[in-house]
C-alpha cells in the first residue's frame, strides 16, 4: 500500500500517521489545529512527540539515586505536558498518543519514519533576508523523507473552530522534485474543496518587456493547465526571485497553504542541497500560512 510519501499516482493520498513534533511554544497550538485539519481530511491519527536532552546537572548529582529521581522528574513532566497537548478541543475525536524521546530531534524522527506527515510549528524571523526556522525545523527540514508542513509564527487561525483551508497554492519549476508535489497540492484542493492556484516563477532578467513576457508565459501557462483537474483551478506564471512571487502571490491572494517540491532545478537550483538557503526554506520561512513540503524521494 502506498505511502504519502511515496509520492502516489492518484489524487487521494492515504495518510494513517500525522506527527506533531512539538516544543510547547504557542506556535504549537496553531500546528496541532493544521494537523487536525489533515487528520480529519485524511482519517489518520496523530501522535504528538517531544525530543530532549539528559539534563547535565544530574550526572554531576554526588549520588546515584539522585539522578535516577531527577531523570524520572523530567521525563513525567513532559509526559503530563504531552497528554495535555493531546486533550486540545481540535483534536477532539481524533486519535492521538505520544511520544517522548531522550535524544535530539534527528532522533526523535527515526522513530517516526512510519509517519506520513510531519507537523512543526516554527518560531524563527520571518523575511526575506532573516530567513530561520529554529534549530528545530532546519534540523527537520535537513533530515526528514516525510512530507513536512511548517507552521511559521505569523500562521494564525481565527476562533476556535477548525483551522481553514479555502485556498492552495503549488508552486512548480516543472522538475522531477516540483512533480513529486503534484499529487499532494491537487488531493488536499479536492478534499478541502478548495480552490487551486498553479504557479510558475521565470527570472525577470531574462524577460524584462511585457510583451517578452506575454510570449515566455504561452509554454508554462499550458503545462500548468495540463495540471489543472477541477473547475477551480487558477493558473499563473509570475516573473521575479522563485522565493519573493511565491510569497507575494499567496499573500495578495490570502492562501491558506503552500505546497512546494524540494530537489528541484532551474530557479529551484538551490533547493538540492536539502533546503539550506534554497526557496523551499525561505517560502517556510517568510510565508503567513502552513507550507508543505515534499521532497522528491528518486
Amino acid at each position: 500500500m502506498a505511502t504519502a510519501h511515496q509520492t502516489p499516482s492518484e489524487s487521494r493520498l492515504r495518510m494513517k500517521k500525522i506527527a506533531v513534533l512539538t516544543d510547547f511554544s504557542r506556535g504549537t497550538d496553531t500546528a496541532l489545529r493544521y494537523a487536525a485539519v489533515f487528520a480529519r481530511t485524511y482519517g489518520a491519527g496523530v501522535v504528538v512527540a517531544h525530543a530532549y536532552i539528559l539534563p547535565t546537572a544530574a550526572f554531576a548529582a554526588p549520588e546515584v539515586s539522585l539522578t535516577y529521581e531527577a531523570m524520572e522528574y523530567q521525563r513525567q513532566s513532559l509526559e503530563n505536558r504531552l497528554r495535555k497537548q493531546t486533550e486540545t478541543a481540535s483534536l477532539r475525536d481524533i486519535n492521538c498518543t505520544t511520544l517522548l524521546r531522550a535524544g535530539a530531534c534527528k532522533d526523535l524522527l527515526e522513530d517516526l519514519s512510519d509517519a506520513d506527515l510531519i507537523v512543526v510549528g516554527t518560531s524563527g524571523e520571518a523575511g526575506l533576508e532573516k530567513a530561520a526556522l529554529g534549530s528545530s525545523a532546519e534540523t527537520i527540514f535537513r533530515s526528514s523523507a516525510i512530507p513536512v508542513l511548517t507552521v511559521g509564527p505569523h500562521c494564525h487561525c481565527d476562533g476556535e473552530g477548525e483551522a481553514s483551508i479555502k485556498t492552495v497554492l503549488y508552486a512548480t519549476d516543472f522538475s522531477p522534485g516540483a512533480k513529486a508535489a503534484s499529487p499532494y497540492a491537487l488531493s488536499i484542493a479536492k478534499e478541502r474543496q478548495a480552490e487551486l492556484v498553479l504557479l510558475h516563477v521565470k527570472d525577470d532578467k531574462d524577460v524584462p518587456f511585457s510583451f517578452e513576457r506575454t510570449m515566455a508565459s504561452e509554454e508554462p501557462l499550458e503545462k500548468l493547465r495540463e495540471l489543472a483537474t477541477a473547475n477551480k483551478t487558477i493558473c499563473v506564471v509570475g516573473f521575479g526571485r522563485p522565493d519573493a512571487v511565491i510569497l507575494e502571490e499567496a499573500r495578495n491572494r490570502e492562501v491558506d497553504l503552500i505546497v512546494i517540491g524540494a530537489r528541484g532545478v532551474g530557479a529551484f537550483a538551490s533547493v538540492v542541497s536539502h533546503f539550506g538557503g534554497g526557496t523551499a526554506y525561505k517560502v517556510a520561512a517568510g510565508a503567513d500560512c502552513p507550507v508543505l513540503t515534499i521532497r522528491d524521494a528518486s
